[in-house]
């Protein structure tokens, strides 16, 4: 088995290594993509390793840098994600030796850490990070909304622009102080069907909320169903949006209407799915709990690549990139 970086004709054997890889319970999900690349394509500096045995892809993973802070420290992170192995050979330590090869690959390039996210339920993945040195953070939460209609009329009126400019003042105000904040999601995903919903009614009265559409890139499959043609998928047309950069969690009746308004916007634009990612530490109003149809946590796990630096991480929320899950 050796260890090389992909190449663009990789994709075909990488989206049926996908195929063999269903993930979630109780209905186990895989991602359709046009590449399998498209996911790391989000960020602007990626990287995919490539596992081969016998002239055979058996195995991938992913990763991307980023510039961002924790607590005072500027710093330099690796994010992994899209690690897969096949089936047949699991159980051979090619997960470990991807993950190892982009910790390899990392320090070459002296970036300060790495971190990923991982289901809390999937043992055997958080046991592999665990050998390699990573360290259980704190948790993220994937909440799951379904479109709904909305039967009053709304008290504030939202305006929806696509101008990524749009409020980023407020999203600054209060999400750059976090750590691993960065400033460039909306950038990155502004083809992607992007959004920015707001109400602003004056006398620091706002709430605001971005969105993309992640059907763009990926959407989630049943596992038992083959996947369709791209053909196919066009004229399903169906939309998976996703939510960011919430402000206004001091005015969760304005948010709250904010957010109806963009369910009942939902049901008629052929939306299967709104979702949202959160540190567990974040006080939001309680409708964007209780309005969840459904839950999935994450740990994060978190390695230092520099043997004289350890994280001061602070005690507040974190800014969940909305790339990431």
């Amino acid at each position: 088995m050796h260890i090389r970086y992909y190449h663009p004709e990789d994709d075909p054997a990488l989206m049926a290594l996908e195929r063999l890889c269903p993930r979630g319970l109780p209905e186990p999900f895989v991602h359709y993509r046009r590449r399998f690349i498209d996911r790391a394509a989000l960020f602007s500096d990626h990287q995919l390793l490539v596992a081969e045995h016998e002239d055979r892809v058996v195995g991938v993973a992913a990763v991307c840098v980023k510039r961002t802070h924790i607590g005072d420290d500027p710093v330099s992170l690796g994010y992994v994600f899209d690690v897969r192995t096949d089936p047949e050979v699991r159980r051979q330590g090619i997960g470990w030796s991807l993950v190892a090869a982009i910790d390899g690959y990392l320090k070459a390039r002296e970036v300060d850490g790495v971190y990923a996210h991982i289901v809390v339920s999937n043992v055997p993945s958080l046991k592999l990070f665990d050998k390699l040195g990573y360290e259980r953070v704190r948790q993220v939460m994937l909440l799951v909304y379904q479109p709904f209609p909305a039967f009053d009329f709304p008290e504030y009126m939202p305006r929806h622009v696509n101008d990524i400019a749009c409020d980023q003042d407020l999203v600054r105000a209060v999400h750059s102080g976090r750590d691993l904040y960065v400033p460039n999601v909306a950038k990155r995903v502004k083809d992607f069907g992007f959004e920015r919903w707001s109400v602003d009614m004056g006398d620091a009265q706002f709430a605001g909320i971005s969105l993309f559409d992640q059907s763009y890139v990926f959407q989630q499959w049943p596992a038992h169903l083959p996947f369709p043609s791209e053909e196919e998928m066009r004229e399903r047309g169906e939309k998976s949006l996703r939510l960011f950069d919430e402000v206004g969690i001091h005015s969760p009746d304005m948010l709250r209407s904010l957010f109806d308004n963009l369910r009942d916007m939902a049901v008629t634009d052929n939306v299967s799915k709104l979702t949202l990612l959160l540190d567990r530490m974040d006080k939001v109003p309680q409708f964007m709990f209780s309005e969840a149809h459904n839950q999935m946590d994450y740990w994060m796990v978190f390695k230092s690549l520099r043997e004289d630096w350890k994280p001061k991480w602070q005690d507040q929320p974190m800014y969940v990139d909305a790339r990431e899950l």
